[in-house]
């Protein structure tokens, strides 16, 4: 890409906490507007951009200027950096993604699920279940989570509806197929997810948190949870792009999974051990969050 061209990958010399930016429209002698992954948007006098470097392939590459966000002048507010996220997350929780305070009130209830799920949902056990026909026991055990779930994960109204979908469910079979299909496999599939998603639908369940809280469980490694109103503000001040739409949809989630992947490289240095530690740093980006006392 030509220098000076809108969409073309700099750093600053002198600025290197700012990262990777992008200029957002052709240069002038006058300016530079450039949106910068670590401090935002800059207008810069022609001068101040004698220290632009620009720079391509590795060197260029970044996730949030991949999937930029850029809302409407005074629509959303003011963005809040990885940076800060940080620091706000080490003043409500001491010790960060592994101290004492964290482990209280976030870590332990999610390791407690996350135990259980992998012992209720074992290859050996759902696939024998398949194998026999015992299609009903699949959702009961599809069930068992939901309920045992505790902190709104996910959340009560989702709980009932679920627990009054199974009480009359008519399609057993096609469930426990699609429902397998979707927890099992380390990596996620989109035929996977659309059969999942369908059944959920069926089911009248179709809620990211129940679609998302099985995987994100089984798999911490790797699967994220999508809790919709904190996700969606985070991603908003992050300035980072999730395509969220409230219906189920493979786009949503796939974006989803880039977000975390993003945000699990940017906090290294906290040393999360899975995608619930960078769940748990999420929380501390939305600007609704509070925190615990």
């Amino acid at each position: 890409m030509q220098k000076g061209k809108k969409g073309s990958r700099v750093r600053h010399a002198t600025k290197t906490e700012w990262g990777v930016g992008q200029l957002l429209e052709d240069a002038n002698s006058q300016s530079f507007h450039v949106f910068f992954e670590g401090a935002g948007e800059k207008f810069l006098t022609a001068t101040a951009a004698d220290k632009l470097i620009w720079v391509n392939g590795a060197e260029a590459q970044s996730a949030l200027l991949d999937n930029l966000y850029l809302p409407a002048q005074g629509k959303s507010r003011p963005m809040r950096t990885i940076a800060e996220a940080k620091a706000r997350l080490l003043e409500i929780y001491p010790g960060g993604l592994h101290g004492q305070k964290m482990k209280d009130h976030e870590r332990d209830y999610k390791d407690r699920l996350s135990a259980l799920a992998r012992q209720w949902y074992s290859p050996d056990g759902l696939q024998s279940a398949l194998t026999e026909g015992r299609y009903a026991d699949v959702v009961q055990l599809a069930y068992q989570l939901v309920k045992c779930s505790d902190n709104n994960l996910p959340a009560t109204f989702e709980k009932m509806a679920f627990a009054d979908a199974v009480k009359d469910h008519s399609r057993p079979k096609a469930f426990a197929e699609a429902f397998c299909a979707w927890v099992l496999p380390e990596q996620p599939s989109q035929e996977a997810f659309d059969a999942f998603a369908q059944e959920l639908d069926h089911m009248g369940c179709a809620k990211w948190p129940l679609l998302t809280a099985y995987r994100f469980l089984l798999h911490p490694e790797v699967d994220v949870l999508i809790k919709p109103t904190n996700l969606a503000n985070a991603a908003e001040v992050a300035r980072f792009e999730i395509n969220y739409r409230p219906e189920l949809n493979w786009l949503t989630y796939s974006t989803v999974m880039t977000f975390y992947g993003y945000v699990k490289q940017q906090i290294a240095d906290l040393q999360p051990r899975d995608m619930i530690d960078v769940q748990n740093f999420i929380w501390c980006i939305d600007p609704e969050y509070g925190g615990m006392d």
